[in-house]
């Protein structure tokens, strides 16, 4: 199907110039069976892409009615005979209201409506139940709507107009249309010749897709994904009321990222997929670049090098227009450093100098790739640098040695970085820490953040005689980390803190607590305050509990956790139970019977070799997904 959706592409394309892109996202649409709206100014090839699409779909469906598209230019003076068809003066005679719809949108597959905002409230009404259930009101009638997709066009967008919010939303993809570049100019003197004969997608088809569709699952760093670019969008745009993202629209747009991912032949939607949001959630142009930029950073942060896919042709890169920039500010040297700060070409960290440079504005917040290379001692450094980062560390399974753990490495993580594969001993990672991926990190005698950590996602971390954070905020998540030792006593909350004080607004699932709770009077908790969040699937060894406090209960979903016996406390328990990975992440520690987290270079071998042997044998995840998506 792949191969006949990427042929059937280049047929549409024939003779057209810039719109490759628009006519991939009204081929989703359609194979989606949602609706895309095109914006841009007359004369840029909008109605010709609708009917291209419409010609497709007129061999082998069997449309009984004889026509699959519907065309009109609204106007304000618009009326709904004209879009829905006449009224039936048979049935007006034996006084029912019922419209004659045949060849008109209630019956065809495709519809181009342009200027659709200028139509009146009662075209509009209707369209409201056509867009979103596929059904028209016939009079006292429900009509059920062949209508594969509406493809809309409009000048300008409704974004003061508050009456037609609920018809802009129903259109899930928006896509800009402009004028062909100066620079391809040229290229509309060709002659084209013959418009080749397409390639149809018929209603088997449509079907096989979407039924396809039904069966692709979403991984849980893609759900994790998605909902750290729906919290940074809610927090993007909290003082900006033109914008805002629905549920309905979210249930949309699972759908159409399966559908991506279908019709690329997989079973699993992958970073590329969602990378598809860009076009979907924006209301007000002047959004829409913030929006690309947010989605793009988010996935950054999930991406990590992998091993070149040879079979993918290299001469067919991503479109520069959808292209991750590996990063656009990294530069040939950067003073003092090993390595550009590309992804493929780390900047490296080999000794305490190396790491304390990253105070430097244009090193620390520039959003490189840097890659520690030897361990790190800092406990002879009486007083460390104020490091806020932006950036994406691989610590490569060596430790950074601290003091007392007062002092952080970083005073704050800005979003969008990550932190993964490093070793910290007696030394906290920051002080703050919002919107980051942290993974694959084993912390002892500190935490992880000494005040708060908003929007991020902790996975697979290893925690001794410590904490995560006092405060966990906005959708952040823990998920499948152990925490070993004593707990920690924080003055500022004059209690005993495992994983957090408050967690507000986030989520820890598959977490397990083994500390050694005897000579406690009360059993430790998860979080003491868990405000509107989700605490799921936690364990923690029965030492830590106590009759003497009334309200505990033992409770995989509770405070405390689900109490397990020590004979329970397991590998066995942990892989099955809990789903730990122990094939590629995990271990299990028989000497002090507890999950020990891989070595490095054990868990990646083959997927991080070193950075002078990177660009030949690695590439970027994400990069190499876009460059196998038939859609980007």
């Amino acid at each position: 199907m792949k191969h006949k959706l990427n042929t059937l592409l280049t047929q549409l394309n024939h003779g057209l110039v810039e719109r490759e892109n628009t006519l991939k996202a009204a081929l989703l649409t359609v194979l989606a069976g949602e609706n895309l709206l095109l914006i841009g100014p007359p004369g840029t090839g909008k109605s010709l892409i609708a009917r291209r699409i419409a010609e497709n779909l007129s061999d082998g469906n069997d449309n009984q009615t004889g026509q699959d598209c519907f065309e009109y230019l609204l106007t304000k003076f618009s009326t709904p005979e004209e879009i829905f068809g006449p009224l039936s003066i048979t049935e007006l005679k034996a006084d029912r209201f019922r419209r004659n719809t045949a060849g008109y949108l209630p019956t065809v597959q495709i519809a181009f409506l342009d200027e659709i905002f200028k139509a009146s409230s009662s075209i509009l009404n209707a369209l409201l139940t056509i867009l979103n259930e596929r059904v028209y009101h016939n009079g006292a009638e429900r009509q059920a709507v062949p209508l594969q997709a509406l493809i809309a066009a409009s000048n300008e967008l409704p974004t003061d107009q508050e009456e037609l919010s609920a018809l802009y939303d129903r259109f899930l993809v928006r896509v800009f249309v402009d004028y062909v570049s100066p620079d391809n100019l040229p290229r509309l003197f060709d002659k084209t010749g013959d418009m080749p004969a397409l390639t149809p997608l018929t209603r088997a088809d449509l079907h096989d897709i979407r039924h396809a569709a039904e069966a692709v699952t979403l991984p849980p760093e893609i759900i994790q994904a998605i909902q750290r670019i729906w919290a940074q969008h809610k927090e993007t745009f909290k003082e900006d009321r033109r914008e805002g993202l629905s549920d309905r629209r979210l249930k949309k747009l699972i759908k159409l990222l399966s559908v991506s991912a279908a019709s690329n032949g997989r079973d699993k939607v992958d970073l590329s997929d969602v990378l598809l949001l860009k076009d979907c959630l924006w209301n007000h142009p002047d959004n829409a670049v913030k929006v690309r930029e947010m989605v793009f950073s988010a996935l950054r942060a999930f991406s990590r090098q992998v091993p070149r896919d040879n079979t993918q042709k290299e001469t067919e890169p991503a479109s520069s227009s959808l292209r991750p920039q590996e990063n656009q500010n990294a530069a040939p040297k950067i003073k003092g450093y090993k390595g550009s700060g590309a992804a493929h070409d780390p900047l490296l960290i080999e000794n305490v100098h190396d790491l304390a440079g990253l105070v430097r504005p244009e090193v620390g917040q520039h959003g490189y790739y840097f890659r520690q290379m030897a361990d790190i001692d800092c406990s002879g450094v009486s007083t460390w640098m104020d490091i806020c980062f932006q950036g994406h560390y691989d610590g490569g399974g060596y430790t950074i040695q601290g003091g007392d753990g007062s002092c952080p490495l970083f005073s704050h993580i800005e979003k969008n970085s990550s932190i993964s594969n490093v070793v910290l001993d007696k030394l906290s990672l920051a002080e703050s820490a919002e919107n980051s991926l942290i993974f694959h990190v084993l912390i002892s005698n500190a935490c992880l953040a000494k005040e708060n950590m908003s929007g991020c996602q902790i996975q697979d971390c290893l925690v001794l005689n410590g904490y995560i954070s006092p405060v966990l905020s906005a959708q952040s998540s823990i998920d499948r980390c152990f925490f070993h030792g004593e707990p920690c006593f924080v003055w500022r909350y004059r209690e005993l803190i495992v994983i957090a004080h408050s967690c507000e607004s986030s989520t820890i699932k598959k977490c397990a607590i083994g500390i050694q709770g005897k000579g406690f009077d009360y059993g430790i908790p998860i979080a003491q305050q868990a405000q509107d969040s989700i605490l799921e699937g936690n364990v923690s060894i029965d030492s830590n509990s106590s009759n003497r406090r009334s309200d505990f209960k033992s409770d995989p979903n509770g405070i405390y956790g689900q109490a397990l016996a020590p004979a329970l406390f397991t590998q066995h328990y942990f892989a099955h139970t809990l789903d730990w990975d122990f094939d590629t992440v995990w271990q299990w520690d028989d000497a002090n019977n507890r999950p020990a987290l891989r070595p490095v270079s054990a868990r990646t071998a083959g997927l991080t070799p070193e950075p002078a042997a990177a660009a030949a044998n690695t590439i970027d995840l994400l990069t190499q997904q876009i460059r196998a998506n038939l859609w980007l």
